[in-house]
């Protein structure tokens, strides 16, 4: 206990930033101009410590079993919050992404147990509008999601079920996607998909975050690929895990499921 109060008071006094990698660089880009790097410091949430405690809690509830769906071998497997929580550091980012962009959708897929989406709330709340779109399929790990969200805010709308089967009925009518967080099965199989449904429902200039770009080489291989995609005015890794892109006027993807042949 005396060391999480000793870390939370050297956090907030000295915040770490995050370091931004650039791939594609446009200085004319929204990207571009707010975050030329090559590190973003960063305005800790008000809401940060109260997201903590809240983790802190949520991690000591144990060990949760994992979704069986999409076809994966998870069955009989579990994890605690900790194992897959977005890290203070980059939460902050979020609520501060939130603020200075001003989205009026923010869409997150996994919510997993909800501390992300409680980030990216507390920016939303901040600027006293706009609203997350937030889906996760797994019944148990949604069920302390939407109890850790409520206690952020009521700026969001809570989907148990995967964001491909849902998305098109949650989207408000004549809105579009401001900002998605992709982070649910950390494949390309799924990832490109995803990434083409959102691409397909936002306006130029939107940003789309992609987590754990480093999961396995195919998933470094496949965000490279991305990066490099014309329909991306910029791109670039913010820290070690997070990939970050702003969608420009092109729309013909170029990345497939599968994975391109490589010689020898």
């Amino acid at each position: 206990m005396l060391k999480r109060l000793m870390d939370t008071a050297a956090y907030l006094l000295f915040p770490r930033p995050v370091h931004i990698r650039w791939l594609k660089r446009n200085p004319s880009s929204w990207l571009g101009r707010h975050y030329p790097g090559p590190l973003i410091k960063l305005d800790v949430s008000p809401l940060s410590e109260k997201i903590e405690e809240l983790a802190v809690a949520t991690h000591e509830l144990g060990a949760q079993p994992l979704w069986t769906g999409y076809g994966g071998k998870t069955a009989g497997q579990s994890r605690r919050s900790n194992d897959v929580r977005t890290s203070r550091v980059m939460g902050n980012f979020y609520a501060s992404l939130a603020v200075r962009r001003k989205p009026k959708v923010v869409v997150e897929f996994g919510t997993a147990f909800g501390i992300s989406g409680m980030y990216w709330l507390a920016g939303i709340e901040a600027n006293q509008e706009g609203v997350l779109l937030t889906f996760e399929p797994n019944e148990v790990w949604a069920q302390i999601a939407q109890g850790n969200l409520s206690q952020i805010s009521s700026r969001f709308t809570f989907t148990q079920g995967t964001f491909e089967d849902n998305i098109d009925a949650c989207l408000p009518r004549g809105s579009s996607i401001d900002i998605a967080f992709i982070d649910a099965i950390h494949t390309r199989e799924f990832v490109v998909p995803q990434l083409n449904l959102v691409a397909e429902r936002s306006a130029p200039g939107s940003l789309i975050l992609i987590d754990d770009i480093e999961y396995t080489s195919d998933m470094k291989r496949c965000w490279e690929e991305i990066a490099a995609e014309n329909r991306f005015a910029a791109a670039a890794t913010l820290g070690s895990r997070v990939g970050i892109l702003e969608l420009g006027e092109a729309r013909t993807p170029r990345v497939t499921v599968s994975e391109p042949a490589r010689a020898g």
